[in-house]
Order: structure tokens, then sequence, then C-alpha cells
């Protein structure tokens, strides 16, 4: 029930100043129409001065830019949110007594009237439901993301009074909703469900290594193994590679219960490899399912050509540069300008053409050479050229829009002003695409300011954010690093300038984050080299159980101009078993379905495409469905992390064995359901093309009747 609305009109100038230009316009048009040739009637001059004083005025409307806010006060009935966690950790020998200890505080909370409630399931996603007693309750969910519990309680706004998370507290999926849950202005009750002792076990607690490497160059494997009671125990470690054993390590478990070792890994030749770690299992573990991990890795050929382009010597330049050159398969030319029409060491321009990729760094300059400009446009148009774009304060922001339409963002100013932001880490995300090395949270938050142009900046579709920006920990709407994968054409911008700061910074505790970070950029970039009129991927490579596999195509013709209109086949095998599925359009060249493995091993997959009929490109890959759920690595309970959320929110924490008085607290927050809430709306009068529209009907209805009196 709406209570009230207010308005209020704001703009870019004094308003005495619009109501001073308002009087004289309209002043005038009365000067205008005072004396007519031929003299016309009262009320027609009445009617064309009308007529003329509005056009006037919404013309100033569009030049003063006014803004009209509405605030919009309504009633709303709240509810209690109940979030039930239905993840695969929770199954355990004692499920069923689990499954009844949920059902019955559902039914509780569901069926007391003074309680209005909603009861949802969550793992990956949060599912609605009717009620718990429900054959979707099982337990079967692949992972656990608390975050998008939280974002549906924000997205549900003044209709939630307070919520109930009934879990086991463990995260690995999605971000750590703790500081979320501080501005959600409601309390989050918490209840327990599972076990937190520990039990003997041994697992492969994570794996560290580069996603993205090159033949017949060592890379390094850091595995941490978790032990828990098998502490001084003896075991053994070993790395195979496509099923081929390569080494084998015999450790001592030690008695703090994490033990980390390393393997030396150097590729023979190019391609996808498929490595394997398992670690012998003990008698008495309480599960050998988290004894193994699979990881794929990405391996290149050749050497790469890397041509960097700045607009003037800078720290950043010379910070990039050193990083670049700490990589030996990697043969770096520069052009720096140092003045105008002047260039450091006197680099030819043809370094651009033979470059495998771009590096564009306080470019372009305000003094930089159109010719130049030109150039680089021309080779990421028409050579496809990936490149990165470091958006510093040496870069002319004017200038940069000649390269808009390759760019992976637009600005919608020129402002010259320059913040201090720090980064925020996408770790999903970077990932999936960068060495997981560098996607250390620790590393990223501890980072120094960096500045970023004080501009609007809008991403373009297809672009991923990679790094927020956030200033003084409060998220901003500027991304701070944003790539771009279309076609053949591949973009990696970071939005703001002295990034030189990270690399003094992590220097003493991580010295290797910074050239491993500019590296990894350098591989992400020349892959759009390997990119294919014809594509197939999932969006993972290791799966486990009930997880879904998603597959998504992109298909293109010769000039790489996206083709919606293809039949795509695909066929999944493993052994002897085939599945065969059809991918369905998503729109420019895009294709995707899912798919359910049903057994654990290696999965083939091939795809064709099919255009009127006619056999176009095909593409195959592979990927893999381990026995090892990411929910059964550790499976303890995690009351830590589920008092503090419901502190942090003023709500409480409960077991699943004693919640007494949580009925009592929910019914006390119900007894006033109903709760005020006010939207703020605000309409742009100079954007609204609908002003232009009724400016030319009035100019046509005053030409009109001008014309018929024969005025002049």
């Amino acid at each position: 029930m709406i209570l009230a609305e207010i308005f209020s009109i704001s703009t870019s100038v004094n308003p005495w100043l619009i109501l001073f230009f308002v009087l004289l316009l309209s002043a005038f048009t009365f000067y205008v129409y005072k004396y007519t040739i031929p003299n016309v009637s009262a009320l027609l001059k009445t009617f064309l001065i009308i007529l003329r004083a509005l056009i006037f005025i919404l013309i100033l409307i569009m030049i003063f830019e006014p803004v009209i806010s509405v605030m919009i006060h309504s009633n709303v009935e709240s509810k209690t949110l109940v979030f039930i966690d239905n993840s695969n950790s929770l199954a355990a020998k004692d499920s069923l007594k689990r499954l009844e200890q949920v059902n019955s505080l559902i039914k509780k909370i569901s069926g007391e009237s003074e309680i209005r409630s909603q009861l949802f399931f969550f793992g990956k996603k949060v599912d609605s439901v009717q009620d718990a007693g429900s054959s979707k309750l099982n337990f079967r969910e692949a992972q656990t993301n608390f975050s998008s519990v939280i974002d549906l309680i924000k997205k549900k706004g003044a209709s939630v009074n307070s919520a109930v998370i009934l879990s086991d507290g463990i995260i690995n999926d999605g971000n750590d909703p703790s500081y979320q849950v501080e501005k959600l202005q409601l309390p989050i009750f918490t209840i327990g469900i599972g076990d937190s002792t520990e039990k003997k076990d041994i697992l492969i607690y994570n794996v560290q290594y580069n996603s993205t490497i090159y033949a017949e160059k060592p890379t390094t494997i850091e595995i941490a193994i978790k032990n828990i009671g098998f502490g001084s125990s003896n075991t053994r470690v070993a790395l195979y590679e496509e099923n081929k054993l390569l080494e084998t390590k015999d450790i001592l478990l030690s008695e703090t219960g994490l033990n980390k070792i390393s393997f030396n890994y150097k590729p023979e030749n190019g391609g996808e490899k498929k490595l394997s770690i398992t670690v012998s299992p003990l008698s008495s573990e309480v599960t050998t399912s988290n004894n193994n991990r699979v990881i794929f890795l990405n391996v290149l050929d050749t050497k790469l050509k890397v041509c960097l382009i700045a607009g003037t010597p800078s720290a950043d330049v010379s910070a990039i540069s050193k990083a670049l050159t700490t990589d030996k398969n990697i043969q770096l030319k520069k052009i720096i300008q140092i003045s105008a029409n002047k260039f450091l060491n006197d680099v030819k321009t043809s370094a651009i053409d033979s470059a495998d990729v771009l590096f564009l760094i306080d470019f372009p300059a305000s003094g930089s050479p159109q010719n130049l400009i030109d150039k680089i446009l021309s080779a990421v148009n028409n050579l496809n050229k990936p490149f990165f774009i470091l958006l510093s304060n040496g870069v002319n922001i004017g200038r940069l829009k000649l390269l808009e339409n390759v760019l992976p963002f637009t600005i919608e100013n020129n402002n010259t002003e320059f913040i201090q932001v720090l980064p925020e880490l996408n770790s999903d995300l970077y990932s999936s695409s960068f060495s997981t090395a560098n996607n250390k949270k620790e590393i990223w938050n501890n980072l120094p300011p960096v500045s970023q142009a004080a501009v609007k900046i809008q991403i373009k579709p297809g672009s991923n954010i990679l790094v927020s920006s956030k200033v003084r920990n409060i998220p901003i709407a500027n991304p701070l690093v944003v790539t771009r994968n279309l076609g053949k054409q591949r973009a990696f911008v970071i939005l703001a300038g002295d990034i030189w700061k990270w690399q003094l910074q992590t220097a003493e505790k991580h010295p290797e984050f910074f050239d491993n970070f500019i590296n990894d950029i350098v591989k992400w970039l020349n892959l759009s080299s390997l990119q294919k009129q014809f594509s197939v991927s999932t969006d993972k490579k290791i799966y486990s159980p009930n997880e879904e596999v998603n597959f998504i195509a992109q298909l293109y013709d010769n000039t790489f101009s996206p083709i919606d209109t293809a039949q795509i086949e695909l066929q999944i095998s493993i052994g002897e078993k085939k599945f065969d599925l059809t991918l369905a359009p998503a729109g420019n060249g895009i294709y995707n379905s899912t798919f359910t493995p049903n057994e654990p091993g290696d999965y083939l997959f091939s795809a064709s495409s099919f255009l009127n009929g006619t056999k176009m490109k095909t593409d195959m890959g592979r990927f893999s469905f381990s026995e090892t759920q990411i929910e059964k690595i550790d499976t303890r309970m995690r009351p830590a992390f589920l008092k503090s959320l419901a502190k942090s929110t003023g709500g409480e924490y409960y077991s699943i064995d004693n919640y007494s008085n949580l009925l009592d607290k929910l019914r006390g927050i119900n007894r006033n359901p109903v709760k005020e809430t006010g939207t703020k709306k605000e309409y742009n009068l100079w954007s609204d093309e609908r002003v232009l529209i009724i400016i030319i009907i009035l100019f046509a209805v005053e030409w009109f009747l001008r014309k018929r009196s024969g005025m002049i």
C-alpha cells in the first residue's frame, strides 16, 4: 500500500537562474506575438504564446539538466526466510536422524500461525520449496554457497524481517558472506547441523600450479597434504601424467597436521595435459575419496613476442618491462615515446606487426602520434592482436576514445581527477583463467592503493570483472581489472595506474607475485591465437558427484562474425557408453547445454556444427568426473563461523539438538509484520527522448497554425 510520495527537482544550475530565463523567454514570446501580420484573433495569439513558451521551457529543461526525484513510501508485510543446507557434507551415517531433526524444526516454524515464514534449500544456489518433507531435501548438493543466501535476502529487501539458516557452516563456493551480512540490518539465526569432532583422515588440501605453461620448461606443482590423527605416520605421494607415473615421494606426516611437498614437472610437448596426484591411503581412514586430485594444464609450444608501447617513460613501464623479461620464453620489444616524435632507441613500428601480444602503458598520451594510434588500431582490428592496456594518469582520455571500439569498456565522461582505490579480488573468475598461485586473497587484500581516473566506466557485454575497486573498504561502481574474449579478440585492462607499488609491496613476502601476474596476462592473451571458428568447452575440467557439466560452444564464420542459426550436436563417451546432446542457441554465436555424469572417470566429447543441413566445423575435448567430492574434503561442522554470522547481525546461534527459545524470538519479530519502506526513483528529463519528441510536435503544431493563418 502506497502511503506517500515526495517529489524533488534538482538541476545543474541555480534554480533562480532558470526562473530568470523562463520569465525572459516568456516576455520575448509575448512581444513576438503582440503584433502579427496579418492580425489574428486574441484566442489564437494566446494559444501561440503558450505554445512557444512551452517550447522554450522544454529546451531549457534539456540545457539545464533537471532531475526529478520521487520517493514512494509503502507498507510491506515481512516474513522470516528459512534456509536449509542441502549439501553433501551433511550426508553421514546419521543422515536419517538429521533429516528427521530438520523436518521437525521446519514443521514447528511453519506450523506457528504467529510466524510468517518461507522455506528454501541451498547448495550452490538457492531453491524455493513448499515443505521440508519433499524429496528435494537429500543432502546431495555438490557445493555450498552462502553468498547466494545473503544475495537473496538483500534482494527481498523490506519483505524480510529475519532469517534462519540451518547448516554445518562449510563454504566451498562463492565468497565468505561475513562482510555482507553486517549491512542487512536484520537478525540471522543460525542452527548448527553436523559433527564438529575430527575423524582420522588424510586429504589433499590444496594444489598450487600455473594453469598455462611452456613446453620443455619446468614448473613447480606445490601440494598441501592435511592429516588428522596420523602424525608421525609414513605415506607416499605420486604424480601421474595421463595415468603414467612420473615421480613418487615418501613423506613423514607432520604432527602439526600439514605437510607441503612439491614436484618439478617439465612437459615434453604442447597441448592439454592431465596430471593426477595421489596419496597412499592408511588403515582406519574415515574416507579415501579425498586422497587424490586431478588438474589440467595448458602447455604452449612457442616463444612469445611482446611489443610494449608507452606514451612516456614511467615507473609502471619500468616495473612491467622488468616482469616481462623474467620469463625467458618472452621476447620483448619496446616503443617508448620520450618527446614529440622521438622514441627511445628508435625502435621501428614494424615490431607491432610481428608481435603476438601488445602492451599499452600510458598510451595514448597527449603527444602520441596519430599514425601510431592508427597502426595499433589496425593491428587489433585487422590482425586480431590481443592487447593489454593500463589506464594510468598518463593516458589522455579524449584520445583513448579513438580506440573505444576495441576496448572492453566505454568512458562516459572526461574527468581529469584521480582517486586512490584498493583491489577486491573475484577469486572464482580469476582462478578459472590464471595461476592459482596468484589468487590468494590475503595477497590482494594487502596490496597498496592505485590511482584510478574518477570517470564513469561502463563495461561492455562479454567482459568479465576479475578485480573490483573499493575505497576505504567500500565497493565502488568502477571495476579495477577487466578481461574480454570475443571471437579472436582478447583484451586485458587494468583501469588504474601506479601498479608498480604492487611490485614493491609484495617484494619481501611474495617476491614472485608481480612477475607471475604480468606473465600470466601474456599467456592468457596469447591464447587468442589458438582461438578457432568453432570451439566447445566445459565450464570446468573436473567435476564432483551430483555436479552438472555445462557445455559452451562458440561458432563464427570466416570473418569471425557469430553464427546464431546453426545446429550443434554433441556426443559424450566414457568407455563403451555414449550419450548424445543438442546444444541450444543463446545468441551472439554462443550455444549451451548441460549434462550430468553418472560414473567416475575421463569423459571424451566430440561436437559437430551444421548449417542448413551441411556439416561445417568439428571440435573435441574432455573432462573428468572424480569420486573426490569437494564437500567431503573436510566435513567437520564450523560452529565458530555460524556463531560469528549470527552475532554480527544481532541474531543467535543454536544447535539442532537445542533451539528452545528460537520460536519465541521469531514470534516476537513477526508480531508486527508490517514494515514501511521507501523507494527512490529518478527521472532525467534532459536525456529523455520523449521530451525531444514533444518539442518537435509543438514546433510542428505552431508552424501549422501560422501557415494556416498566413502569418509571416
